[in-house]
């Protein structure tokens, strides 16, 4: 069941449109991640679903119901909203998470209160709301959306402002939720971590899957490079008798066993590609010979640049296998991937 749906989204301000026909479902009980550079709309899209702004055109399926033009305060109390950096209210932790509840004539339960207070680590209610943190001001304010029990949480860059060990805090305390919660970040490795599915968005939705999903397959070069994929090539493409597709790049063909024909772009991961001295016997497709031109240290890992034919590959190997085959600048080496590895963006 989805417990909101989104159907041709439409936002300009001025001569700038900030979303462009925008169709998103939201499943009930997951998390959904919104994602995208800066500018995105990914801000904009959250306040249109929350009835803070009214679309230009479009509808919003909220449980059933289409509520684009309302303005309908008890829609809006269903929700809940936390900002990069939402007010909370002067006072103690307990009179701060209990304002809300109080303006709507609800009287939450000392054990209800208590467990939300444990599950944002904000046991101690008497604290007062001006001696609180950065990270503990946030944690607060989803503690102040919770109380109301709503049935749809929206996090807007929620941890943008934080520090690293305060985000960390505020991560923990969102994969803990049982409800069901769309949140926005630029940050790609935080949305791939929170979520269930994500949604790629710049102006418009580009693409929607499971985060493995969307990373090692993407829809579009937009979304590959926004992604962070290292290999991505260019070329002209033919599926052969047998079912293969050979793709012509510059001076090098990859095989794929994806189908597709003329001029395309393909990608493949750097882990998926292994480094030998020689041309080894294999099933695997994908094999090129190339110079390694640069050798950079990740941290775990190594990073090998290697040139074959006229186009770089970047390679990943650990430190001790670099040292082990003993591959300095300047080696001569094979490259090897499965033609499965290859994905090709039409």
């Amino acid at each position: 069941m989805n417990v909101l749906e989104l159907h041709g989204i439409e936002k300009t301000y001025g001569d700038v449109r900030v979303l462009d026909d925008v169709n998103l479902e939201v499943r009930e009980g997951e998390t959904l991640g919104i994602i995208g550079p800066t500018g995105a709309g990914k801000s904009t899209l959250l306040r249109i679903i929350n009835l803070l702004e009214r679309p230009d055109s479009g509808e919003i399926i909220f449980q059933g119901e289409n509520v684009a033009e309302k303005r309908d305060v008890d829609v809006r109390r269903r929700m809940g909203m936390v900002f990069q950096n939402t007010p909370v209210f002067r006072g103690t932790i307990r009179e701060s998470i209990l304002y809300g509840p109080h303006l709507r004539g609800m009287k939450p339960e000392d054990r209800e209160v208590r467990e939300i207070l444990e599950l944002v680590g904000l046991e101690d209610a008497s604290r007062k709301t001006n001696e609180l943190s950065g990270g503990e001001r946030q944690r607060l304010a989803l503690a102040q959306v919770l109380i109301n029990r709503p049935e749809l949480v929206l996090l807007d860059e929620a941890t943008s402002s934080l520090d690293p060990v305060s985000t960390r805090r505020m991560e923990e305390v969102i994969s803990e939720l049982d409800v069901t919660v769309i949140l926005t970040t630029h940050d790609l490795i935080q949305g791939q971590k929170l979520s269930d599915r994500i949604a790629i968005l710049n102006r418009r939705i580009l693409q929607v899957g499971e985060p493995a999903e969307v990373f090692r397959r993407p829809a579009s070069r937009f979304v590959a490079e926004f992604v962070g994929a290292e290999n991505i090539l260019r070329g002209r493409a033919r599926v052969t008798p047998d079912g293969v597709t050979i793709i012509e790049c510059d001076g090098v063909s990859i095989y794929s066993s994806e189908e597709a024909e003329g001029v395309v772009s393909a990608t493949v991961r750097p882990e998926d590609i292994t480094v030998s001295w020689g041309r080894v016997e294999s099933s695997a497709l994908n094999q090129l010979r190339g110079t390694v031109k640069a050798i950079r240290d990740s941290g775990t890992l190594q990073e090998l640049e290697v040139r074959c034919g006229g186009e770089t590959l970047t390679v990943h190997m650990t430190a001790r296998s670099l040292h082990d085959m003993g591959i300095t600048t300047g080696s001569e080496v094979w490259l090897e991937f499965k033609a499965s590895a290859v994905h090709v963006i039409r």
